[in-house]
């Protein structure tokens, strides 16, 4: 009986315990606000023109999309070395940084354990006043427990209408 009682207590004993070895899960709020970390992280980092640094928040596969809209100009290209290898030289030929301020609104998140979507609001102004705003999407995986940016779509337009609804078709 002694040995059966025993035998009961250690068992409750180690399964009340927390498990070693297994990291605990993330919240939906830490996951969060690691996605926007590494979206945010991104534009610093290009803004400063620091291209290891910048590199390092992308994923570097040939499955990488980057689609920019802009005053009637449509830019898209696949693949990392048509993207992010591209911009280490334009980095070494103009090294200065980008001085203007952004802040980024409205992040409506969505994501699983590797795969997330994130749209905004991102507004830039200069220092001399200017404001450009557009709206922005960013697709991320998880490769070795970071998220890694595998798509981005900005599309620019005019700041008059709060109602701006890039969707929309005529």
């Amino acid at each position: 009986m002694k040995k059966s009682l025993t035998v009961i207590c250690l068992f409750f004993l180690f399964s009340c315990q927390e498990e070693r070895g297994v990291p605990p899960e993330e919240s939906k709020a830490d996951i969060e606000a690691s996605i926007v970390a590494v979206v945010e992280g991104e534009t610093y980092a290009y803004m400063e023109k620091d291209y290891k640094k910048w590199a390092s928040y992308w994923d570097h596969s040939s499955d990488v999309l980057r689609l920019d809209v802009a005053d009637g100009i449509f830019a898209q290209q696949r693949g990392w070395d048509k993207n992010g290898g591209k911009l280490e030289s334009f980095f070494i030929e103009h090294p200065e940084p980008i001085t203007s301020t952004f802040e980024n609104t409205n992040y409506l998140i969505f994501h699983d354990t590797n795969l997330a979507w994130v749209a905004f609001d991102q507004t830039w102004t200069t220092e001399e006043g200017a404001v450009s705003v557009a709206k922005a999407t960013i697709t991320l995986i998880k490769k070795e427990s970071d998220w890694k940016m595998i798509s981005y779509t900005a599309i620019q337009y005019d700041a008059e209408g709060d109602d701006v609804d890039t969707l929309g078709r005529d």
